[in-house]
C-alpha cells in the first residue's frame, strides 16, 4: 500500500547500511522539500513504512526532519537498523518525531534520503502530517487511503447508531491470516437482528471498495483473483429493516505471492497438520539435519558453522531428500550494551545467518531458526530482529524452544509447566527460567511475524506431557505447533514413552522431532528413533 505526499521525483539518495549515494537534480524554488510515505506491510496492530524525503530547496546542513504521528501510532521497530549515525524518534515530543543524520551531515538539493521503521497503533493507522525538513515546511498533499473512515475494533462488531440494531462479526478471514496467489479469500459474516427487525443486506468491502452484497442468510462470498498485498482490511457491514447498520472489520488479510519456482513454500499449522500455503495446499513433514552457528561472542567477520553452508552444500542436501535445515543460533552477541559496535555485530551476525536462510529456502528446504537461549535481555532483543529480518517470508519457521527449561523432577510440575507457558518474576524464585513461550510468541505477533511457531517442553524439551493441558494460545497467529527433542540418554526415549506422550500431541497439533541425536554409546538410536517417527507420520530433522 503506498500513501503518496506529492509526486514529485527529482534525484534519489538511498542510505543503506550507513552508506549514502545521490543523484543530483535541478532545485525548485517553489517548494522546499517532498516526502514519499509508503507503508510496505500492515497487520492488526502494527505497520512497517519506507519514508523518502527529497530536498528540493538550498542545500542543508545538521538537517533534520519532523512530522506528527497520528494518535497512539508509536515507532518502535527498526531503529537498530537505521544507517549509521540516524536517529528516529519522539522522546517527550511525542506525537511529533524527528529524523537526524550525524552532526555535521549536508542534504544537498535535489538529493533524497530513505529510512525503514515499523511501528504498533491503537485504532486507525492514518499517515503522518504535518512534515516539516529544517524549518521549511514540506508541500505535502496527502491522500488518505480509501475507506479510512475510524474502523472497528479488528474482528469485534461496532455498535449501530441506532438502538435496537443488528449485531455482526467476521468470522472469516481471521485477523492476520494469509492465503496463497491468486488469492480465493472466503468472507463469512454471522449475523443477527434486533427483536422484531430483518437484515436486509450485508455488504462486504476491502478498504471501503464494495465487493460483494449479500441479502440471505449464511452471508458468505468467495473474493476470488486477489492479487498479492502487504496486508489489508476486510469489512462486512449489515444493514436492518429499521435503517440501522453495524460494521465489522478484520486487518491483516494478505495474500502471498507466488513462491519462485523450486523454492519452499509459505507454511501455517491447520489441525494437528502442517500445509503449505500454495494454490493446491498439501501436507508437509520435515525431513532434515540441524546445523548450528558454533557459539562464541559476536564480533566482526563470518558465522563459524559446524558444516558447510555454501550453494554446494546446500544443493547435495536437496539431493539427499533433505527438505528442513534447524538454524541453532547464538544469542552471545544480542547482549546489549549499547555500543555502535554492538549494534554492528547483531545486525551483521543476523543478516549473514539470513543468507543461508534464504540460499535454503531458494533450494526448496524449509529453514527452521532457533536459537542457543542465555539470557532473556538477548532473547528478546534476538526475536524481535528476526521478526523484522524474516517476517514478510512465512517460508520460515521459527523454533522459539529453550534448552534450559529443566524437569519437573521434585518441583510442582504445575509450577513447572505454567512458568514454561508464561514467565514471570515469581519463576525466578523457584528457579526456573522467566521468558516464557507464551511472551515469545506475543512478541513476535506484536512485530509482525506470523510465522509458524515451534514450542518444545521441559526438560531440555523431551517431556510433552503436559503440554496440551498448558497449550500456548496464539489469538493474533494461530500457527503454533509442538516440538520435541530426544538423545539416547534422554528420559523419554523408548517407544513405549513416546506412544504414551508423543502420539496424543500429535494427535491434536502438529508436531515435530527438532533435535533427534545420540551420543557415541548409541550408534543405532538416531536411525532406530527416526524409524518409529516416519511410521507414525512425525517430521524429524537430526543431528
Amino acid at each position: 500500500m503506498r500513501r503518496r505526499i506529492l509526486a514529485l521525483a527529482t534525484a534519489a539518495a538511498v542510505v543503506v547500511g550507513g552508506a549514502m549515494t545521490m543523484v543530483l537534480g535541478p532545485a525548485y524554488a517553489a517548494t522546499a522539500c517532498t516526502v514519499d510515505y509508503k507503508i510496505t506491510r500492515e497487520w492488526s496492530s502494527g505497520f512497517w513504512a519506507e519514508l523518502t524525503v527529497t530536498n528540493l530547496g538550498s542545500p542543508v546542513t545538521d538537517w533534520w526532519l519532523r512530522f506528527r504521528q497520528a494518535n497512539g501510532q508509536t515507532i518502535t521497530m527498526g531503529l537498530d537498523r537505521l544507517p549509521d549515525g540516524y536517529t528516529l524518534g519522539s522522546g517527550e515530543l511525542y506525537p511529533v518525531t524527528m529524523l537526524r543524520p550525524p552532526a555535521g551531515s549536508t542534504l544537498p538539493t535535489g538529493a533524497s534520503v530513505t529510512v525503514r521503521f515499523g511501528g504498533n497503533f491503537r485504532g486507525a493507522d492514518p499517515e503522518p502530517t504535518d512534515w516539516v525538513l529544517s524549518g521549511q515546511p514540506c508541500n505535502a498533499d496527502v491522500a488518505s487511503p480509501t475507506g479510512s473512515s475510524p474502523p472497528a475494533a479488528s474482528g469485534s462488531p461496532q455498535p449501530s447508531p441506532l438502538p435496537g440494531g443488528p449485531s455482526v462479526a467476521l468470522t472469516s478471514p481471521l485477523p492476520n491470516d494469509f492465503f496463497a496467489a491468486p488469492g480465493v479469500i472466503p468472507i463469512r459474516a454471522e449475523v443477527t437482528a434486533a427483536a422484531g427487525r430483518r437484515i436486509e443486506r450485508v455488504e462486504f468491502r476491502e478498504r471501503g471498495t464494495l465487493l460483494a452484497v449479500d441479502t440471505t442468510a449464511p452471508y458468505a462470498f468467495d473474493w476470488r483473483g486477489v492479487p498479492p498485498n502487504s496486508g489489508t482490511r476486510v469489512t462486512a457491514t449489515a444493514y436492518d429493516s429499521g435503517g440501522a447498520q453495524a460494521t465489522a472489520e478484520v486487518r491483516g488479510v494478505r495474500v502471498l505471492p507466488p513462491p519462485a519456482p523450486g523454492a519452499a513454500p509459505a507454511l501455517k499449522a491447520f489441525g494437528n497438520r502442517i500445509l503449505t500455503v500454495t494454490a493446491d495446499p498439501r501436507p508437509y513433514r520435515p525431513r532434515g539435519i540441524v546445523r548450528s552457528a558454533v557459539p562464541g561472542e559476536c564480533a566482526w567477520g563470518p558465522i563459524r558453522w559446524d558444516g558447510p553452508v555454501d550453494d554446494a552444500s546446500v544443493g547435495a542436501l536437496r539431493a539427499r531428500g533433505v527438505n528442513a535445515v534447524r538454524i541453532v543460533l547464538s544469542d552471545a552477541c544480542y547482549v546489549y550494551t549499547g555500543s555502535p559496535a554492538d549494534r554492528h555485530n547483531r545486525v551483521g551476525y543476523l543478516d549473514e545467518a539470513a543468507l543461508y536462510v534464504d540460499r535454503l529456502v531458494r533450494a526448496g528446504i524449509t529453514p527452521v531458526v532457533s536459537l542457543h537461549q542465555s539470557d532473556v535481555l538477548a532473547t528478546r532483543s534476538f526475536w524481535s530482529a528476526a521478526a523484522e529480518v524474516f517476517g514478510d517470508d512465512n517460508a520460515v519457521v521459527f523454533d522459539i524452544s529453550s534448552y534450559d527449561f529443566p524437569a519437573a523432577g521434585g518441583a510442582d510440575p504445575a509450577v513447572v509447566w505454567t512458568c514454561w507457558r508464561d514467565g514471570g518474576t515469581a519463576c525466578a524464585d523457584a528457579g526456573l527460567p522467566t521468558f516464557g513461550v507464551q511472551e515469545q510468541i506475543r512478541l513476535l505477533r506484536v512485530q509482525g511475524s506470523f510465522n509458524l511457531v515451534l514450542a518444545a517442553g521441559i526438560d531440555g524439551g523431551n517431556d510433552l506431557r503436559r503440554w496440551l493441558e498448558y497449550r500456548p494460545a496464539d489469538p493474533d497467529g494461530r500457527s503454533v505447533a509442538a516440538a520435541w527433542r530426544v538423545d539416547d540418554r534422554s528420559a523419554c526415549a523408548t517407544p513405549a514413552c513416546w506412544r504414551s506422550t508423543l502420539l496424543p500431541v500429535a494427535a491434536q497439533v502438529p508436531l515435530i522431532a527438532t533435535d533427534v541425536s545420540a551420543g557415541s554409546a548409541g550408534p543405532t538410536f538416531v536411525p532406530r528413533t527416526v524409524t518409529w517417527l516416519d511410521q507414525h507420520g512425525i517430521g524429524h530433522l537430526r543431528r
